[in-house]
């Protein structure tokens, strides 16, 4: 008869020790709870892209000889100076210290002591760290995906060293440079091997000097990002002529640009534009153009151009001078347009939208819109922020979500808008930084709210369980108010979460310093009221109590 083993339990000898040891299945569990190390290489180098402290990312090589390679094989290299800024930022970095003679850099020979030890300590830290960082991983590996430099003081100090780091990188064969360079006054001038590179497939500027007569031949491009700099028609066009496999381009806040141009990208995808000086034209020829922005300023009375790009399926504009006539212009180039976000257009005043095409919608602050006709049989978002609710007619039969951000004392036409969605399946998200109404049934609808509030449509309970969860966190209302079946799944999320709250402060925010909601309210009560209108759907009132300890609300707009 064979011995019957312990629930649970197994035994293993250790014969070099001669002892005997137990382990339980909670020891092989523990054993088998890294399942994060067997994951493929590439997931966890994006792993350890997504931490953005370097003290963070070092210590993972620490954690076993597997993470101690995939470490080492990390080919992403970020140096942010705003870390070494923080509040005892020197001493926190204090163990930095430079590496052995016959490991450090030419440049570092030669200019690292002159900066001054006792007067910049920052600065010097932040060179210790970039200058071993670089010493110990970048020189063994033959090439690397991206590098990232981010400085955002004595830039002009600094120079030297960047101009190195910058080259270094380029010599192993970089795919993405992205290099931050904030001066006052002036631009951080890039070395020229950059731009001759044939491995560079993203550059992200800031801050950086392009110069009119700078050699360009970047043949491997496909993503150009410039901010903060000063560049002309002469400099986008040598971009565009000597990188024709762009399919990514912004240019953001950037000075002395009057007149853009741009063709002869047949891979161009999506355009970015931020106005910064008096941009007088935007001219695109891009048939696979499928994404512009266009952000101008208050001032702007910038010309745009888009004929040439038929399969334009995403647009956003901030245009605060584009009268009716030139966006019915615009738009009527773009048959396969899905997504359209007007954004403070503040000179429109009576639009008509009609396009079968159409899935998203968004009419933020265009204050003085007075009429807006909407043909647009197969939108499923729709967004809505002003004053009044301008809308003459509405086709939109397959609408999912509908987000109103009001301000209006007009409560009638309001809610006549909201009962066109009854017997749809719809429920009604009402909020006020003092209360909230959540309606499950739009029959006999009345509402009570004035001044400020915000209005969400939707048929996700799950939305509205979501949407709940954001309102208490950023004003902690008094009033929940919900008009819901006695069977419904948002009365049983309020019952877990709100009326059968622990005595113990709850565990979910235990490792984080900012605390959810569930942390400061003290308690609710509930009271139920039958309705005469609907009585399958009865008013449920909580009165919430906040905590004294609790931050005050967030000060955003409802």
């Amino acid at each position: 008869m064979k011995k019957r083993k312990g629930k649970g339990r197994t035994q293993r000898k250790n014969r070099k020790k001669g002892k005997m040891m137990e382990i339980t299945n909670t020891d092989e569990r523990a054993v088998n709870a890294d399942r994060i190390s067997e994951l493929p290489e590439h997931i966890l180098h994006h792993i350890l892209c997504l931490l953005r402290w370097p003290a963070d990312l070092a210590r993972t090589s620490i954690l076993s000889k597997k993470w101690k390679v995939i470490w080492e094989s990390f080919t992403s290299f970020d140096f942010d100076q705003r870390h070494f800024q923080c509040v005892n930022a020197a001493d926190k970095w204090d163990h930095l210290q430079p590496l052995p003679v016959e490991k450090q850099s030419s440049i570092f020979k030669q200019a690292f002591e002159s900066l001054g030890f006792v007067e910049l300590p920052l600065i010097h830290k932040f060179i210790l760290f970039v200058e071993n960082t670089l010493g110990t991983r970048l020189y063994q590996l033959p090439s690397i995906q991206k590098f990232r430099l981010h400085v955002v003081f004595s830039v002009h100090l600094l120079a030297p060293f960047m101009n190195h780091w910058i080259s270094v990188a380029t010599d192993k064969n970089v795919n993405e440079i992205d290099i931050h360079a904030k001066m006052d006054g002036k631009f951080y001038a890039l070395p020229e091997l950059v731009f001759a590179s044939r491995t560079i497939t993203s550059l992200k500027l800031y801050g950086c000097e392009v110069g009119d007569s700078t050699s360009i031949k970047l043949q491997n491009l496909r993503e150009l990002s410039m901010k903060a700099m000063r560049i002309n028609e002469n400099i986008v066009h040598n971009f565009v002529q000597a990188c024709p496999l762009i399919e990514d381009m912004r240019l953001i806040n950037c000075y002395g640009l009057k007149f853009l141009h741009v063709s002869s990208l047949p891979k161009l995808n999506k355009f970015e534009v931020h106005e910064r000086s008096s941009l007088r034209s935007v001219k695109l020829e891009a048939p696979n153009l499928e994404t512009f922005w266009f952000h101008g300023k208050k001032s702007s009375r910038c010309k745009l151009i888009l004929a040439g790009c038929g399969n334009l399926k995403n647009l956003t504009l901030k245009h605060s001078h584009m009268a009716d006539k030139s966006f019915h212009e615009l738009i009527s180039h773009f048959p396969l347009l899905e997504k359209l976000f007007l954004l403070e257009c503040r000179t429109l005043h009576r639009i008509t939208i009609l396009s079968d095409k159409l899935k998203t919608l968004s009419l933020v602050r265009c204050h003085k819109l007075k009429e807006a006709n909407i043909d647009a049989p197969n939108l499923l978002s729709f967004e809505y922020t002003g004053a009044e609710l301008p809308f003459s007619s509405m086709n939109a039969s397959r609408l999912q979500e509908v987000k109103l951000h009001l301000k209006s004392q007009k409560q009638k036409s309001v809610q006549k808008f909201i009962e066109g969605f009854d017997g749809k399946g719809f429920k009604l998200f009402l909020a006020s930084k003092q209360g909230v109404n959540i309606y499950e049934e739009l029959r006999g609808l009345h509402l009570s709210y004035f001044g400020a509030y915000k209005i969400q449509l939707t048929k996700s309970a799950r939305m509205v369980e979501n949407l709940l969860n954001s309102h208490l966190r950023d004003f902690h209302p008094k009033t929940l108010i919900l008009k819901t079946s006695l069977t419904s799944d948002l009365l049983v999320f309020i019952q877990e979460r709100i009326l059968n709250k622990e005595k113990t402060p709850p565990s979910c925010c235990k490792y984080y310093s900012k605390k959810c909601w569930r942390h400061y309210l003290d308690g609710a009560k509930m009271s139920l009221f039958p309705d005469a209108s609907s009585a399958e759907y009865p008013n449920t009132i909580l009165e919430l109590k906040w905590s004294e300890a609790a931050p005050l609300p967030e000060d955003v707009e409802i």
